[in-house]
């Protein structure tokens, strides 16, 4: 009989070869939901304006909110489907154990922390940080019910104090930030004003130890934060056991500069890259930035861990 690891795999691989094939494959896959979800992303979205709440069946069982047509991948295929992000959930399956904690830092509606709270098993424990209003409401109502799931608004930052945080609409709320700058040249950026919020302004090494976490996993998604994540951590780098960081790092051309100060304060600690391979095993890396460049990609989900860690 299978076991739970190996099913699940088996459904991500499904996930995985209908993200990488024709529309005509998505369709198949997903009968129901394709034609409604690309109508309404595509064609009404656009002339309207306004998000639509939809359910979302998961890959590894449930299902959860999105809004469209910021949560298509998901509401299609029950997964995120970027490459760099089925090798993520690739690699939480192989790595976390029943009895694991993680802190997902940039939540968004919550589908990493879902995946982990369904790793980590009822012993295990998940701190879902997001500070976006609009995303956390859908966080929120994603959590309900699972015990072992909490979610905190908050920046993560490496002070505490107020934070002003820039929110866009749902098409483009992956981009929710404190740091708009980073954004200015892109060509939605031009027609697109964001929100503007103060939130608070968390280090992740006092939130952990206020909440009696002790996470072996962290997923870091701050879109320009990086850094001030990673600053806010000293104590949890300098701990002791198997540990992770999983954060998604920018090609050079896309203003990546908090991602390399994240990566140099990571060696600081002694903390080297791992590229995530194809079947969830990670490989070193020398430069991530190279890398990038030799796989034609404008981002990946990086992994970091402690030198000599197995």
């Amino acid at each position: 009989m299978e076991n739970k690891r190996t099913r699940r795999l088996k459904a991500l691989a499904a996930v995985e070869k209908a993200a990488q094939g024709s529309p005509l494959r998505r369709l198949a896959f997903a009968p129901s939901r394709y034609l409604p979800g690309m109508l309404y992303s595509k064609l009404l979205y656009p002339l309207s304006g306004r998000s639509l709440r939809r359910r979302a069946l998961l890959f590894f069982g449930g299902s959860m909110e999105v809004l469209l047509p910021a949560g298509l991948d998901i509401y299609l295929l029950g997964a995120k489907a970027h490459d760099s992000e089925i090798r993520l959930a690739r690699f939480m399956i192989r790595h976390l154990e029943e009895g694991m904690a993680m802190l997902d830092v940039g939540a968004h509606f919550g589908f990493f922390s879902r995946l982990g709270a369904e790793l980590a098993g009822p012993q295990g424990r998940v701190l879902a940080v997001e500070a976006a209003g609009g995303a956390f409401a859908v966080l929120l109502r994603n959590l309900a019910g699972h015990s072992s799931i909490k979610a905190i608004r908050a920046a993560a930052s490496d002070e505490e104090g107020l934070a002003t945080f820039y929110e866009f609409p749902a098409l483009f709320s992956e981009y929710n930030t404190l740091d708009k700058a980073q954004f200015e040249t892109e060509a939605w950026r031009r027609r697109i004003q964001p929100k503007v919020v103060k939130v608070p302004a968390r280090r992740m090494d006092g939130l952990m130890e206020e909440e009696g976490l002790r996470a072996q996993f962290i997923k870091v998604d701050v879109e320009g934060a990086e850094a001030q994540v990673i600053a806010g951590l000293p104590k949890w780098l300098a701990g002791s056991g198997p540990r992770w960081v999983a954060m998604e790092y920018l090609a050079e051309e896309r203003h990546n500069e908090s991602h390399r100060r994240a990566a140099q304060l990571l060696a600081e600690y002694r903390w080297g890259p791992y590229i995530i391979q194809g079947d969830g095993s990670l490989a070193p890396c020398s430069d991530i930035e190279a890398h990038l460049k030799a796989k034609g990609l404008d981002s990946d989900n990086v992994v970091f861990q402690p030198e000599g860690q197995g």
